[in-house]
């Protein structure tokens, strides 16, 4: 196995496994009781905070 085959597996392992990790926080996220409103950055990602310069 050469290094470059090595190294492509490594980033699909560790992006599979930060789905995996993920999904649970986002379906407790997406069903949780109250409503978020368009001020919640998660469901709306272009009205995230950012940082000032």
């Amino acid at each position: 196995m050469s290094a470059l085959e090595y190294a492509i597996g490594l980033i699909l392992c560790l992006v599979a496994l930060a789905i995996v990790l993920a999904t649970p926080f986002l379906l407790a996220h997406s069903r949780s009781l109250y409503d978020h409103g368009p001020a919640c950055w998660w469901c709306h990602p272009r009205l995230r905070p950012r940082k000032r310069r």
